[in-house]
């Protein structure tokens, strides 16, 4: 999972450097390895600026490029490669040369690199989507086009990709599924892609539309052409919108098929309270909970929404330290278990002898729903129940969130007694699968680390499925 940037000026002076950094401040929840900023300098050369880290200061050195219409920017999130300075995108290469930024994973690289005889300068996958994707580049439009046409063909998995061409020309394109966010914007100054709606929201006027599955879009500083393409991998074009996009990744301030994250989550938390009323039978919530404590910041939303359908009192006894990023996006359980040490503390004297529901937008891993518990149980609660905004998880994720492995998975083969146990809580509630499609208000979901069944299923990926078994040594199952 990245966050990702492309800015094209529509003639008036200005500086894209500036805005493609503060615009990816705006997505550092979706990347926090290292980010990057490349412009199209005066000299009609592509510069970047790029570094480890956070965006302040993977790219403090920005006021070094020069001042530019046009940018590509990039927040990484780790799921593939060797990390460090030289897997930072954009990725530029080729003649034209290109600038190329994605956010996703794609399965079937070995495979690729086999078919088209590539050698790579990096583990990334972005380097095979670039180099295909150059092949065709000599040839105008119709190779840019013909290029994208068969990244969609031939490459498996989830892809959203804005480039940036020496000849000022911005681009971007997403895989056939659509199960990556991608949305762009205009106004009468700017042109804007990027990933999530929260970046484009500060610019006056903005009208904002998502990027379609296998669509691609092309701007040339003036005008904008816009190509549905067909792919084999997805002939029906049923869309598959990756549905932990809208239960954690997203800004809660960013808009999914029109409708607010922040409101998506609060119906979340409606569903979830009924599924808990109705595992409580006759017994009122009120006989059992003193109070819902959300997990910040994510499941802040739901949590008001199950108190208030509860009419269970509402408190925050969990206090985030804003200088720790995001747990789960860290490259190491090592590194996620000393952040979380330091992430989350509780306002103890409150929780002496109270029962408290938890509630989370998921559990995964189950490292904070696990420490949680033995510190709020240390803190003298007197029973600590959870509830998730999300169904368990129980497979492995090969579309861009870095959870491919099931046996990483706290729910993986385990009922929801057996998951209690493990996480050490004493109840233990999940929204289901058709609760979540409700309050989603969409049957165009990817779910495949829910239900095991992934949109891009065919023999390419049973293939990858295969091969990953036979590195592992592990009996995995896949739907």
């Amino acid at each position: 999972m990245c966050g990702l940037v492309g800015i094209s000026f529509k003639g008036a002076h200005a500086n894209a450097a500036e805005v493609a950094v503060n615009l990816l401040l705006r997505l550092q929840h979706r990347g926090q390895d290292g980010a990057g900023v490349t412009v199209l300098g005066q000299d009609k050369k592509l510069q970047s600026v790029r570094g480890l880290g956070l965006v302040p200061n993977a790219l403090r050195d920005w006021g070094s490029l020069d001042e530019s219409h046009s940018a590509v920017a990039h927040t990484r999130y780790a799921t593939t490669g060797r990390g460090g300075i030289s897997e930072i995108q954009p990725f530029i290469k080729g003649a034209p040369r290109i600038a190329l930024a994605h956010n996703g994973n794609i399965v079937n690289t070995a495979e690729l690199k086999r078919k088209y005889n590539l050698v790579t300068d990096s583990e990334s996958d972005l380097d095979v989507i670039q180099q295909v994707l150059l092949s065709h580049w000599d040839r105008g439009e119709k190779g840019f086009l013909n290029g994208v046409q068969e990244i969609l063909n031939e490459f498996n998995g989830a892809y959203g990709v804005v480039g940036l061409e020496e000849t000022g020309r911005l681009f971007a394109f997403r895989d056939p599924f659509g199960i990556r966010p991608l949305f762009y914007g205009q106004n009468d100054d700017i042109f804007v892609v990027a990933s999530e709606t929260c970046a484009l929201s500060p610019f006056p006027k903005m009208q904002i539309e998502e990027i379609l599955p296998g669509e691609a879009l092309q701007f040339d500083g003036k005008s904008l052409q816009k190509h549905r393409l067909f792919s084999k991998i997805n002939a029906t074009r049923k869309k598959s919108f990756c549905m932990f996009e809208s239960v954690y990744f997203s800004s809660s301030q960013s808009e999914v098929d029109k409708k607010s994250v922040f409101s998506l989550r609060f119906k979340m938390g409606q569903e979830l309270a009924l599924n808990i009323q109705a595992s409580l039978g006759a017994q009122g919530p009120e006989d059992i909970f003193d109070y819902v404590v959300p997990v910040p910041e994510t499941a802040r939303v739901a949590a008001i929404a199950v108190a208030e359908a509860l009419r269970v009192p509402y408190r925050e006894y969990l206090v985030k330290n804003p200088y720790v990023p995001r747990t789960f996006i860290l490259a190491s359980q090592t590194d996620r278990l000393n952040a979380l040490k330091t992430k989350l503390s509780l306002i103890g004297p409150e929780i002496q002898g109270k029962r408290i529901l938890l509630v989370d937008d998921s559990v995964v891993r189950g490292n904070t729903s696990r420490l949680m518990c033995e510190q709020l149980k240390n803190a003298g609660a007197e029973s600590v129940a959870l509830a998730s905004t999300c169904p368990p998880i129980r497979h492995g994720c090969f579309y861009g969130i870095d959870f491919p492995d099931a046996d990483e998975l706290v729910a993986s083969g385990k009922d929801i007694p057996e998951i209690a146990k493990s996480l050490g809580v004493d109840s233990l509630y999940y929204l289901d699968i058709p609760g979540l499609k409700r309050a989603l208000e969409s049957e165009d979901l990817c779910m495949a680390c829910l239900n095991g069944e992934y949109p891009s299923y065919n023999e390419t990926f049973l293939e990858f499925l295969k091969s990953r078994k036979e590195q592992r040594g592990q009996d995995e199952t896949f739907g």
